[in-house]
């Protein structure tokens, strides 16, 4: 195999699949015919996907949760822009370009995955890319409507650049501007800003092989990996299908011990994420990237406290904000984790710097 047979895959369309037409634009879509759509928006819970149609053509979705979502999260003309993370090419299709409000949804080609590497140049390659709206209520999809997105020569030769760099793993090659920059939006605030029913939620912990993670990368870039991760996680976040999902508030705190990390997400979101097959748990950001790394372990119910964590990241009413602990940060910890939990050994005492 030749190294652009290798970069370029040959990907094999599925004659059976059925796309929607103008003929099912408002209708609810037959759950037989579309079973594939039903499967990735019902049971795996995806709010954007990508597929590739029977004719070997890719082509995008946006899923919402009714109609009338549909209206508020669009207006104006949809543009999309590309942007890379890690070995992923994402294609970000901005609905809303309002600076005060944007709404954007990721769609993520990791390119080191055939398929995925082989629709990613497929589309770039498509005169037009259908993209097809659809609303997902009372288990019924039905298709809003489709138009069409193109891209200039210079926006599908700078994509396809960055695959190629991706895939090659020339990262030096990619334009500064293409990387997903997070942390540089958040607003910094000190630990005040939150409140003592804040501190004291309950959430779900994701724990990593912290010390294996260091050996393997060193540990500035260890961290540097960990919260590149957590960033794209809330990126999604702030970019979600859902409402209720882009509105909730949460925090992300980070908790070490014997090589151990814990980054734990409070409040508890499986109201939000209900997992009835373990694939739909990918519906979670936090999941969905933190078990991508080798050195994740598993998830357990966590009170942060209690693991003598601290927060790093608040998410409140759409805004990112960073939290800048100092020398009486662990005092407020300490004293909260003394009045819920009197008598025990408190995990903020006595911590060596």
């Amino acid at each position: 195999m030749t190294v652009h047979e290798s970069f370029r895959p040959a990907l094999i369309p599925d004659p059976k699949r059925v796309s929607p037409t103008s003929d099912t634009q408002g209708e609810v879509l037959d759950s037989a015919v579309y079973s594939d759509l039903y499967h990735l928006a019902e049971t795996e819970g995806l709010p954007y996907f990508a597929r590739m149609s029977a004719a070997g053509d890719v082509e995008l979705f946006l899923v919402f949760e009714s109609i009338d979502a549909f209206s508020e999260s669009t207006r104006d003309a949809v543009s999309v822009e590309f942007k890379t993370y890690r070995n992923k090419l994402l294609a970000v299709i901005w609905t809303l370009t309002d600076p005060l409000d944007p709404l954007g949804f990721p769609l993520s080609f990791d390119i080191k995955r055939i398929e995925d590497r082989g629709m990613a140049l497929r589309m770039l390659e498509q005169a037009e890319v259908p993209l097809h709206y659809l609303a997902f209520e009372e288990g019924r999809l039905t298709h809003i409507y489709t138009e069409g997105i193109t891209f200039s020569p210079e926006e599908a030769r700078q994509a396809h650049a960055m695959v190629e760099a991706l895939f090659f793993d020339r990262a030096d090659e990619l334009p500064h501007q293409a990387e997903v920059q997070e942390a540089a939006e958040a607003q910094s605030v000190p630990l005040s800003f939150l409140s003592d029913a804040k501190l004291e939620e309950k959430g779900t912990a994701y724990l990593i092989d912290f010390m294996r993670l260091q050996d393997k990368h060193g540990a500035d870039e260890a961290q540097h990996l960990l919260m590149s991760t957590v960033h794209q996680a809330v990126w999604v976040m702030r970019r979600h299908a859902r409402s209720e999902v882009r509105e909730r508030s949460f925090t992300v705190w980070a908790a070490e011990h014997d090589g151990l990390l814990r980054l734990i997400v409070t409040p508890e979101m499986s109201d939000l994420f209900e997992v009835v097959h373990l694939t739909e748990d990918e519906a979670n950001p936090f999941s969905r990237f933190l078990f991508t790394l080798p050195e994740f372990l598993s998830t357990e119910d966590a009170v942060p406290l209690r693991h003598g964590a601290y927060p790093l990241i608040r998410m409140e009413a759409g805004r990112l904000y960073h939290l800048e602990l100092d020398e009486t940060s662990a005092e407020r910890l300490g004293a909260i984790f003394d009045r819920l939990y009197p008598g025990e050994l408190n995990p903020y005492e006595n911590v060596s710097e």
